[in-house]
């Protein structure tokens, strides 16, 4: 994810930390419209408007953007739920995008951003694998080869060990014991905890189906919940930390404090769990990553779960095309103006522009925004404000 995009390039998060007194004291994101986007599916009808939103998010989910959209579209007209082989389907489908995206970033993303080597020939190698459209006997195999890139690779030190660790130490000996993320792990542990200045990081998002969340949020979401989603009126966090805080090791980084690695490490355990899932889709275990429900007469919403956290979709339909739709992505929830990005973004203790500015691009990173994004610190001075 680039963090210099031109300015004037109309698809970028821009985020801006106010600065005083050497701490950043409030941070503002500001996001590509979402309603635009959604806008360009008005009057089409449900094919041509999967293969319009693919090619609109095309860098990003865009085969759980479209099928959310497919599926949102035919709860909405009635139709029968697909059968449970097209359901395979879709699961392997999601779970080798979503394991794409892990890969680029714990492979790319995560080793540049500390200042180690990129693994590009070894990402190249599972991309060409996980984005062709392959039979059950092949994602059946590339699953298990993620599985073992997961098992030797990345968390070789973990598993060659009986006991778990109990403590930091113990944590970051593991990690960079055969593994190739072993230093990145470590940078991250050592550059200390990274709790919210306040002290309470934002409420995990749980996984609910779309029928609850029609339950919950009712046949149509609000303008207002479509740009700045809340649960029971709070922000929250989605995404692999949301789904797997409950993992002994990822708790043992955020009883310390250290939130970033978590996220880090969560996305390795998701990455597992997608493999998991080319192999084994719909198991009675972890619920799906996709499924739809009517929401009202005319009306269908979708949920998908990504490699980011959660997609919600509404459709009206009338006379077999849209008349209007509403998708509220992941980073709308992190990036909430009161959800984990602006609240961990607020330091605690005096640190540099410098300190600052990497703080918060590793934090944008931990939390992906999809988009690529641009880091403005200004001093607020009391007479006005400037550019750090």
């Amino acid at each position: 994810m680039q963090q210099q995009p031109s300015a004037d390039d109309e698809g970028v998060v821009r985020i801006t930390a106010h600065r005083r007194a050497n701490r950043i004291v409030r941070t503002t994101v500001a996001m590509p419209g979402a309603a635009a986007r959604s806008r360009l599916l008005i009057g089409l009808d449900p094919a041509a408007a999967i293969d319009t939103l693919a090619a609109v998010h095309a860098t990003h989910s865009p085969r759980a953007h479209a099928l959310a959209l497919g599926q949102a579209c035919a709860a909405a007209m009635g139709d029968a739920p697909p059968d449970h082989a097209t359901l395979v389907a879709i699961e392997r489908e999601l779970a080798a995008e979503a394991a794409d995206t892990h890969l680029r970033r714990l492979l790319i993303e995560w080793p540049q951003a500390l200042g180690h080597d990129a693994r590009h020939s070894r990402y190249n190698e599972f991309h060409r694998r996980l984005r062709t459209k392959t039979d059950a006997a092949s994602f059946f195999e590339l699953g298990g080869d993620v599985l073992d890139l997961v098992a030797r690779e990345m968390l070789a030190g973990f598993f060659n060990r009986i006991r778990m660790p109990h403590n930091l130490a113990e944590f970051i000996e593991r990690a960079d014991t055969g593994s190739i993320l072993g230093a990145v792990l470590r940078d991250m542990i050592e550059l200390g905890p990274s709790q919210p200045s306040a002290g309470r990081g934002v409420a995990i998002l749980g996984t609910q189906t779309a029928a609850a969340w029609v339950a919950t949020i009712g046949p149509w979401p609000s303008d207002e919940f479509v740009a700045h989603p809340t649960f029971a009126g709070e922000p929250a966090e989605t995404g692999p930390l949301a789904r797997h805080a409950a993992s002994p090791l990822v708790r043992l980084l955020l009883d310390r404090g250290h939130r970033l690695s978590a996220r880090l490490f969560s996305k390795i355990i998701d990455l597992a769990d997608c493999a998991s899932r080319m192999r084994y889709p719909l198991t009675d275990e972890v619920p799906p990553l996709l499924d739809a429900a009517a929401a009202g007469p005319g009306v269908g919403m979708a949920r998908a779960s990504t490699a980011r956290g959660v997609l919600l979709c509404w459709v009206r339909m009338e006379a077999g095309r849209i008349a209007d739709c509403r998708i509220v992505p992941a980073a709308a929830w992190n990036f909430h103006p009161e959800g984990a990005f602006c609240r961990e973004a607020c330091s605690s203790i005096d640190e540099s522009p410098e300190a600052a500015m990497r703080r918060l691009s590793l934090l944008a990173l931990a939390l992906d925004p999809s988009l690529p994004y641009r880091i403005e610190l200004v001093e607020d001075t009391g007479k006005g404000r400037k550019r750090a």
